[in-house]
């Protein structure tokens, strides 16, 4: 796969991994700059034209430190995405977590860092929890009790193994390969969990976050009178559009818990679908959790510093491309809402670099959804 090169040009990705994954730099000029792989499988960088023409500069990864005057915080996350060598929204996201454990950009950020990997761990656990009984049930007519604590204990694991050993040989298995599926199977999905979980997992919420914020933009934009209204309404149909999409793609990927003996029978076949939805609903949300922190902390502010915010989150609007969307009748309508040109960072009205919105974008990347 080719991707223009050198000097800022017209590009519209078509797919997600031309999009690549938004990085959080807390570096001015990178705010919300993406990473994706070149044609060769290395790394490089995609940040918006600096002139504020259309189109965007393509630098090589491993050139970034070069170019840019990166802080400590930024040069260790370049590193550590360098390392994992990986543009896919997880790794870059588990990246950012890494990196900010280490204090680098503040006790706030190393504290919410690593709250978000504890909450990760529960999420996989209550995930597998509920996956197990869910498809359990369904295979054993409802004879297996589980309990959460049974995946908190090897003696509570080995009572799970002991009880699938019938149903394991109806599916051409054993007993500790059927676990080991089901295990791998609620870490596949455990990013947006499953129906009855006491708490929603991290994209179910950014799902509800992206419909929230059209309704709130909309709403704004109807007593705003400057020209960021019209923005605010192109970010609401945005917003809507992804929405749409990543409901659906959500409802995909836990369709098959309703033919679970299917799955768990072919189950290398069905690796393949399940890890293709999941990662395209990874692909659908990145970036929005910024977007979402960003208006919820100007929301409180006066206008002029709404007006701001509005103007940086129409930069960086993650669009849906083109091929991922192909069968969307309203997809080129949306796009049309977006064809007006914000540069990084600057006043909504004077052109000049907003200092006060670059500490705020600092601030927003200490928090977490």
């Amino acid at each position: 796969m080719n991707f223009p090169r050198g000097s800022a040009s017209q590009f519209q990705p078509a797919k997600f991994e031309e999009r690549g994954t938004a990085v959080a730099f807390t570096t001015p000029a990178l705010s919300q700059a993406r990473v994706r792989m070149d044609s060769r499988d290395n790394l490089e960088l995609t940040v918006s034209a600096f002139s504020g023409v259309k189109g965007n500069y393509v630098i090589r990864w491993k050139d970034v430190p070069e170019i840019f005057q990166l802080t400590m915080h930024d040069r260790a996350l370049q590193e550590e995405i360098f390392k994992k060598n990986s543009c896919l929204p997880p790794d870059v996201r588990m990246a950012t977590l890494e990196t900010a454990r280490t204090g680098l950009a503040g006790p706030e950020a190393q504290k919410s860092a690593e709250e978000a990997i504890n909450e990760e761990e529960n999420e996989i656990l209550l995930t597998r929890y509920f996956l197990f009984k869910t498809a359990l049930d369904r295979l054993s007519a409802g004879q297996m009790n589980l309990h959460v604590s049974d995946f908190t204990s090897t003696s509570g694991r080995d009572r799970i193994r002991l009880g699938l050993g019938d149903i394991a040989k109806k599916l051409g298995t054993n007993a500790n390969e059927l676990y080991d599926r089901l295990e791998r199977w609620g870490q596949f999905i455990s990013p947006l969990g499953m129906p009855g979980m006491p708490k929603e997992s991290r994209l179910r919420r950014l799902i509800s976050g992206i419909a929230n914020l059209g309704q709130s933009l909309n709403h704004w934009a109807d007593a705003d009178k400057s020209e960021a209204s019209d923005l605010a309404r192109g970010i609401a149909k945005v917003a809507y559009f992804t929405d749409d999409f990543a409901r659906d793609l959500a409802a995909a990927s836990l369709r098959p818990v309703e033919y679970a003996e299917r799955v768990l029978s072919n189950w290398e076949k069905a690796t393949e679908a399940l890890q293709r939805d999941i990662g395209r609903l990874w692909w659908t949300v990145d970036g929005w959790e910024f977007i979402l922190l960003l208006w919820k902390d100007a929301e409180d502010r006066d206008r002029d510093a709404q007006r701001a915010a509005v103007t940086e989150i129409y930069r960086v609007l993650p669009i849906i491309p083109d091929k991922e969307a192909a069968n969307r009748p309203n997809l080129a309508a949306m796009q049309e809402n977006t064809r007006m040109q914000v540069r990084a960072l600057e006043g909504w009205n004077s052109g000049s670099l907003d200092i006060e919105m670059v500490r705020r974008v600092e601030n927003v990347k200490r928090k977490r959804i």
